[in-house]
């Protein structure tokens, strides 16, 4: 089996979503610009369902939670097969494995994980802005091990998601054996977008120019994105938040997070970002050594 799933992965709120804009532009080659509207082949969220009925052998609506997990890897076998060449894949799911012990997203047909970290203070903001909550309730919901879109009475459009917490996130995939997982800082890429990109490119696989990528991150650039919401909304935006694209930038957070729950955030998440080069101030200081989560 070929292995070309190129899964882009993280905690919500870290950037997936700009980065599979850019490797998206990249993958389709030069003269495309992406549509944030046009990304519903990458299966997150209720497209997710709809590939898992179209190639599952049974109906998502007949399953249990964990009986689609156990689905699950058949299903990206088959999408693999189908898709041929690098196609990408976007998840919020920690690496995890189903009941039998299998990983969920099969390490035969997964090429190369794209995992992005982001300051747990600027992720507690947006992903309160993301989700109608307050940032009290953010830090809460990123100190538990949490399943998203959870549900046995009623049918979601969107399949559920084993987040985890956010430390849990994190450190699945950066220690995870067995998967090519590329890690990348957002507040890095955001300082050096270009440099950011074309590592990502490289150990992805991709063929791409310096000037193929410097024109995919002026596409994507967060302005663009955030007009192209404006203007035409964004398939993938909560209807709880009053918009996606929120300030797309590092230090969010000032003003928005009071002193006791960025000791919350510490308490919690103080290893992972110690690793990570995630001070208490809020900032991304001392570069990560990625060796370090081998």
């Amino acid at each position: 089996m070929a292995r070309n799933l190129i899964l882009i992965a993280g905690y919500p709120k870290s950037g997936s979503t700009w980065v599979r804009v850019v490797l998206e532009t990249l993958r389709r080659g030069p003269g495309w610009r992406v549509s944030i509207n046009d990304m519903a082949h990458a299966w997150y969220g209720a497209p997710k369902r709809q590939l898992f009925d179209e190639l599952a052998p049974v109906n998502s609506a007949e399953l249990l939670p964990d009986e689609i997990d156990d689905v699950l890897p058949q299903v990206f076998r088959a999408l693999s097969e189908r898709a041929g060449a690098p196609h990408i894949v976007k998840s919020h799911d920690g690496a995890v494995r189903t009941r039998s012990g299998e990983w969920l997203y099969p390490q035969d047909c997964v090429r190369a994980v794209i995992y992005l970290t982001r300051h747990p203070f600027d992720v507690a903001v947006s992903y309160a802005h993301h989700m109608g909550l307050s940032t009290r309730e953010a830090v809460q919901h990123m100190g538990d091990d949490e399943t998203v879109a959870l549900s046995t009475d009623r049918l979601r459009r969107q399949l559920h998601e084993r987040l985890g917490s956010w430390s849990g996130n994190v450190s699945s995939w950066l220690d995870a054996t067995g998967y090519d997982v590329i890690a990348a800082r957002y507040e890095d890429m955001f300082a050096s977008p270009a440099d950011g990109f074309a590592r990502l490119v490289q150990r992805a696989g991709f063929a791409a120019s310096d000037a193929d990528i410097a024109r995919a991150c002026e596409a994507a650039s967060f302005d663009r994105l955030r007009s192209e919401e404006q203007r035409a909304g964004f398939v993938e935006r909560p209807r709880m938040s009053p918009q996606f694209y929120r300030a797309g930038k590092p230090l969010s957070w000032v003003g928005a997070l009071d002193d006791e729950t960025r000791a919350k955030l510490v308490d919690d998440h103080g290893a992972v970002m110690t690793r990570l080069g995630y001070d208490t101030e809020g900032r991304a200081s001392a570069a990560p050594d990625w060796r370090a989560f081998a």
